[in-house]
């Protein structure tokens, strides 16, 4: 986030892998976190190439994003097998009018999706209150090559650089109404720093 204008914390559970979106493609990092994950769980030991494939892939699906952070849930959940999840955060510069970075506008922008017979697919739009400040909440069921449970936070960076949006998924649609209220929890520890973390 070095050449950013701002900074941002944001914390996962700890269960969660954390990792830098650029080095995560050009070195090893990816395998160490996972090697230490092992040492301090060694039942997983039997999972190490999967939770690896699953790391590598959501790292490369940050990278082409553009995203400024990353992390990915892989629990191991007993009868269920590996439940998913991933993190990104994106930085736009948003629009070039500064009144089209309001939460307002951002909003507007959005088109809700209710529920309907037949089809999982659905989003809301609303405008929620954290610490970070006002933002615009989209959370719902995409569908496409695969259905997936998602939520958008997207949040005015102060000083007028652009819009962070932490994008929250998941596949487990049988899951979805757990995965969202999770999604809130996290989305809702955004918290603004300057560049040097203070």
């Amino acid at each position: 986030m070095a050449d950013l204008p701002f900074g941002f914390t944001l914390r996962v559970p700890e269960s969660w892998y954390e990792f830098d979106v650029w080095r995560a493609g050009r070195t090893a990092d990816l395998a160490r976190l996972v090697d230490a994950r092992v040492a301090a769980t060694p039942e997983l030991a039997p999972h190490r190439p999967v939770l690896l494939k699953v790391l590598r892939e959501v790292a490369e699906l940050a990278a082409r994003h553009g995203a400024v952070f990353g992390a990915a849930m892989t629990d191991h959940v007993e009868d269920a097998g590996t439940v998913l999840a991933t993190l990104m955060v994106l930085h736009t510069r948003g629009r070039s009018d500064p009144g089209g970075n309001t939460v307002e506008a951002i909003a507007s922008g959005v088109v809700a999706v209710p529920r309907t017979p037949g089809t999982p697919a659905w989003r809301s739009v609303e405008i929620v209150e954290l610490d970070a400040g006002r933002a615009v909440r989209v959370r719902g069921i995409e569908t496409g090559e695969l259905d997936t449970v998602v939520m958008q936070t997207l949040v005015p960076v102060p000083g007028g650089h652009g819009v962070l949006d932490v994008v929250l998924t998941s596949p487990h649609l049988s899951l979805a109404e757990p995965m969202l209220d999770l999604f809130d929890a996290i989305s809702a520890t955004l918290a603004w720093s300057d560049p040097q973390g203070e």
